[in-house]
């Protein structure tokens, strides 16, 4: 799932390490000459006893991004977004999307987070970093990470590796990760990821999304 981030630390150094990024803004058209982009995921998790399903969606135009999750930051629970865009860079591409949101279901509460994507020829990161505060259950705040690491031989392959902390359920560690392996097809793209291979808490999560 698909969050001030502890797996942002641990990845975005390197990538930014390895080109400098561009201090001029790419240049693009305004919100009135941009369509809207849609994009839709269903993730599944195999977690055992307690298999569940995540469902996001998104819509932007221009700099306006609009976002809605279901059972993502707890289950039962739907969450609502609007944020904004930033873009950077030519070499090294940069994409910030500061959001505030709230969730309300069977947990209720505002919500801030941080959307970041870096970009450098095959290789890629993306992190979905957001503070919860859980005010309907009087559980406090939390942090919630989602972040990706991968190279891309091919177009339609992807390759790399995931962390992710949450508390959707229960694991032995605060901080889980592993590989991932994607394939696109079209506008689909296809994901599975093996959280903690091997041991005795490991699970997996198959995900599908499309955008247009």
């Amino acid at each position: 799932m698909r969050l001030a981030r502890a797996a942002g630390v641990l990845f975005a150094p390197a990538l930014l390490a390895a080109a400098p990024v561009s201090a001029q803004p790419v240049e693009h058209a305004g919100p009135e000459e941009r369509p809207w982009s849609f994009g839709a995921g269903f993730s599944w998790y195999f977690v055992p006893d307690q298999n569940f399903g995540v469902v996001t969606a998104t819509a932007d135009h221009g700099p306006i991004h609009l976002e809605a999750r279901y059972n993502y930051e707890a289950k039962r629970t739907a969450s609502t977004f609007v944020g904004w865009n930033f873009e950077f860079g030519e070499r090294v591409t940069v994409g910030l999307t500061p959001i505030v949101g709230c969730m309300f279901g069977e947990a209720g509460g505002p919500i801030v987070g941080l959307e970041l994507a870096l970009g450098w020829g095959p290789l890629s990161f993306s992190s979905q970093a957001e503070w919860v505060f859980d005010v309907q259950n009087d559980t406090g705040g939390f942090v919630y990470v989602w972040s990706e690491l991968d190279v891309r031989p091919w177009e339609w392959l992807r390759a790399g590796m995931v962390i992710q902390r949450t508390r959707v359920f229960h694991t032995a560690r605060e901080v889980v990760f592993g590989p991932l392996l994607g394939v696109t097809v079209w506008k689909l793209d296809l994901t599975a990821y093996w959280f903690q291979p091997g041991g005795i808490d490991q699970f997996f999560v198959a995900s599908v999304g499309v955008s247009f």
